[in-house]
This record gives C-alpha cells, structure tokens and sequence, in this order.
C-alpha cells in the first residue's frame, strides 16, 4: 500500500510538471496586476457596481461565467478585478489607493459564486483619444493558491476599431475577450465574457 502511494503522489507531481510546462512564459509579466489586492478577497460579493446609477455614460452590464482549463468545469472563489475609462476615454482621478491614482475611480473586484458567475455594472468605457485602441475594460484573475495574471481585455464587436486584423492578434488570454453586446429594454448594454482560466 505505501509503495502504490509513493507511486501515486510521484504521478501527481509529474502531471502537475506537465501542466505547468504548458503554461504562458509570461503569465504573470503584468504590471499593475497587484492592485487586485487593494480589496481584502474575503467576503467579496459575485456582483458589484463600478459605476452608480446617473454616471456618465451608456449602462453597462459585464458578466460572464469562469472555467477551469478544461473549459466546461465551473470555478469559483476566483477574485476578478476590472478597470477601465469612462465615457470619454479618460480613467476619472482617484486618490483612494495607490493604484486607483493610475487606474481611475472606475474599478471593482468581484469573486465568482459556486457556478462560477460573476458580474460587474458600470458604464461603456470610451477609447483613449487619439488612439486606435479599441474601448476596453482591463481585467485580472486571482485563482485560490496561485499568483493574478492579467487576461484578454474585453472589447466591443460594434467598434470600428475592433477590426478583423485586431482580432486576428488577440492571445486569447483567458479565451477570447472579443464581446457582442446587445442593447436590453431600458437603454443598457449586455456583454458576457466567459474565462477559461489558465493554464
């Protein structure tokens, strides 16, 4: 029984190597990845409002469900953390923290639930003014025992900027951060964006 058991964490072990051995050599190059502690992750709720009712700017409805690697088993207890500009393509000025001064005031940190959800509300970002980069919302992931890493930001199919040679030059961190949102009763806008978790 011991030796099967030595045998069994040996394969363990060996299968974890291989794992990692797929993983991104720069998972986690992300400078500003470590605002995604300035919240303490316990107690953080799956749903969160970034932006209030009456902020400047079309409503917005983020959400999404996360996967393990294998792309159908539900992860929960993920901490995910979104930034972005407002509606005119700037990050409003904030002084809470040190990393809200370069992130802006539109910011949150959610935790997924037991399904693996989560959601943020908040308003259309705008692009950066006189740039070509698409609107965007940046996020970050923090899984249970293992170090954030930044993933694809979300963009809009309905930005002329998010053209097919865009798209083409995604690395679909997380899978694909490319969205179609749709437009609910009440004016607001809808996006989901699913993450599979990496490797």
């Amino acid at each position: 029984m011991r030796a099967w058991l030595i045998g069994l964490v040996s394969v363990t072990f060996c299968a974890a190597s291989a794992c990692d051995a797929q993983a991104r050599p720069d998972l986690h190059g992300c400078e500003g990845c470590e605002a995604i502690h300035e919240r303490a992750h316990d107690g953080l709720p799956a749903v969160v409002a970034i932006a209030g009712p009456g902020a400047p700017g079309a409503p917005l409805v983020l959400r999404g469900r996360v996967m393990h690697p294998d792309g159908r088993t539900p992860a929960a207890g993920v901490v995910i953390y979104a930034y972005h500009t407002n509606a005119a393509g700037a990050y409003p000025p904030s002084d809470a923290a040190p990393w809200a001064r370069r992130h802006g005031a539109l910011r949150g940190w959610v935790k997924t639930d037991a399904r693996g959800t989560y959601e943020f509300r908040t308003v259309r970002p705008g692009g950066y003014p006189g740039r070509a980069d698409p609107a965007h919302v940046h996020l970050v992931v923090k899984e249970p025992g293992r170090r954030e890493y930044w993933i694809d930001d979300v963009v809009f199919t309905d930005d002329p900027r998010v053209t097919p040679h865009y798209v083409a030059t995604q690395r679909r961190r997380g899978g694909s951060g490319v969205v179609t949102p749709t437009r609910a009763r009440d004016g607001s806008w809808l996006a989901r964006r699913d993450i599979i978790l990496e490797r």
